[in-house]
């Protein structure tokens, strides 16, 4: 609990920054994840990985990675209802009828503060609720509810996007095999407090996106880079390299540390 306190007074000095009324002197984001709109918009990186290489699972139970991501603004309102999923299927996997081995469900209901001018950039803040979970049954059930506040800053070719999360607590399970109750009462350790998420963009318009998370106390975390770059005479399609090392890149495998290195094409980010 000590990081999501110590991260309070910056979370409030936000929120009066960007509370008051936008100045009318704006310009097009051009990162989805903080990208406003109306209706049924993008929200965060939207790919298809259709070979990956990991320690875990290689042969025959290569991985298929792929990821959707939508956002709905409700009626005109800073409100927004946020869905994403990831999917990892052993596609290759032909005489066990290539199964999906984890698919992780993310939907979300947050705030979107008017983002202000600061510092040649622009300052914005999210506030919300999330629930992530497999849609598994007992002993393969993973889940978590979520309160998160995610401050951000963009500059003109970058951006830096941290989202300080709070744990909702359940109660522990009567029986390991109860399908109520905590399944994952440690998932923290390996996953901290807080995603660290830094986008730069060259002049070429290809982008690095590097993903850092973990828990100082126990020394785990994980460390994730994507590297798209504009296929040529395709629009709005990249070639993305991605590569990740640590726990928690996804529910399953929230306590096994997993290396992967994948590449595919990205339609979104």
């Amino acid at each position: 609990m000590r990081p999501m306190r110590s991260g309070w007074p910056i979370l409030l000095w936000l929120l009066l920054v960007v509370a008051g009324p936008v100045s009318a002197q704006d310009t097009p984001a051009e990162f989805a994840l903080v990208e406003p709109g109306a209706g049924l918009t993008l929200h965060k990186e939207m790919f298809l990985q259709p070979f990956t290489y990991s320690n875990r699972y290689y042969g025959k139970q290569t991985e298929v990675v792929f990821q959707l991501s939508g956002k709905y603004q409700i009626l005109g309102s800073k409100l927004y209802l946020g869905y994403t999923q990831v999917s990892y299927w052993q596609a290759y996997d032909l005489k066990n009828s290539s199964p999906f081995r984890e698919t992780n469900y993310n939907p979300e209901l947050f705030y979107r503060f008017n983002k202000r001018p600061w510092q040649s950039g622009w300052l914005g803040l999210d506030a919300g609720f999330e629930h992530e979970s497999n849609g598994q049954a007992m002993p393969l059930s993973r889940s978590w509810n979520l309160l998160y506040a995610a401050p951000y800053y963009q500059g003109k070719h970058w951006l830096a996007y941290v989202k300080l999360r709070y744990r909702i607590p359940e109660s522990a399970k009567e029986t390991p095999e109860s399908g109520e109750g905590d399944d994952n009462p440690d998932i923290t350790d390996f996953l901290g407090w807080s995603d660290i998420h830094l986008y730069y963009q060259f002049p070429n318009r290809s982008r690095v996106h590097l993903l850092v998370r973990g828990h100082i106390g126990t020394d785990k975390g994980l460390v994730s880079l994507k590297w798209s770059v504009p296929l040529l005479s395709f629009e709005n399609t990249w070639l993305v390299i991605n590569g990740s090392s640590g726990y928690g890149e996804n529910l399953a495998d929230y306590n096994r540390s997993v290396n992967r290195v994948g590449v595919g094409v990205m339609f979104n980010r």
